[in-house]
């Protein structure tokens, strides 16, 4: 199966979930911190994002499991210039080929769209939520 261009943005939101969820202050720390962060997801769904301000290690499987795409890792940059204001490229190695993509989003509407733990348990019984996922693609640049 191949991953879309849409589907790679909301991964790499949905990664940043996951990291916020992980350890929100030190995931916020490096993010919002002026320059350069790193986001690196190997095969075996281990991530690391790091930043002048840290680093930070989870598990990235829960999101790469929802692909349906064998991803041999997923590399993204960040940059951050104006305060909330985050410009990213992310590299997506496929089974056969890459996937590139850039764009930028705003931080705050990231973490505040949907991390509450009410919000997390109607999207856990109901699944992957399509409305979510229009919410975030469109936090993450069509």
């Amino acid at each position: 199966m191949d991953l879309e261009r849409t589907e790679a943005k909301i991964t790499i939101a949905k990664l940043i979930e996951l990291a916020y969820s992980k350890d929100k202050g030190m995931t916020v720390k490096i993010m919002v911190q002026k320059g350069n962060a790193k986001l690196i997801v190997d095969q075996n769904g281990n991530a690391t994002l790091s930043g002048s301000a840290g680093v930070l290690t989870f598990s990235g499987t829960p999101v790469l499991e929802k692909i349906g795409a064998k991803i041999k890792r997923v590399s993204v940059n960040f940059n951050n210039k104006d305060g909330m204001k985050v410009g990213y490229t992310a590299t997506f190695d496929l089974e056969y080929i890459k996937l590139s993509i850039l764009g930028d989003f705003d931080l705050e509407e990231l973490i505040t769209s949907c991390s509450g733990l009410l919000c997390r348990a109607a999207r856990a019984l109901k699944g992957r939520h399509h409305a979510y996922d229009m919410e975030l693609q469109k936090i993450m640049g069509h």
